[in-house]
């Protein structure tokens, strides 16, 4: 098993307890894995949830009567 060290302005280790005692985590470690399984699902989960939300609107488009790019720029 692999060990980081990081120090850390006294907030963020006040947030990780904070975090600690809400989600009823045993120690920083857990919290600290517990922060990256939560980012790496939800992060998952958006981007999945994105691409399909994109795919139903480019579906629905008619890209023929989209202006030009120089028509959509040219207020720039």
């Amino acid at each position: 098993m692999s060990s980081l060290t990081f120090k850390v302005d006294s907030k963020i280790a006040n947030q990780l307890d904070l975090i600690q005692s809400e989600e009823g985590l045993g120690n920083r470690t857990s919290t600290f894995i517990f922060l990256i399984k939560y980012y790496l699902l939800t992060k998952q989960g958006n981007l999945d949830q994105s691409i399909q939300l994109m795919n139903k609107v480019l579906d629905n488009m008619d890209l023929s009567k989209l202006p030009s790019l120089e028509e959509q720029l040219s207020d720039l």
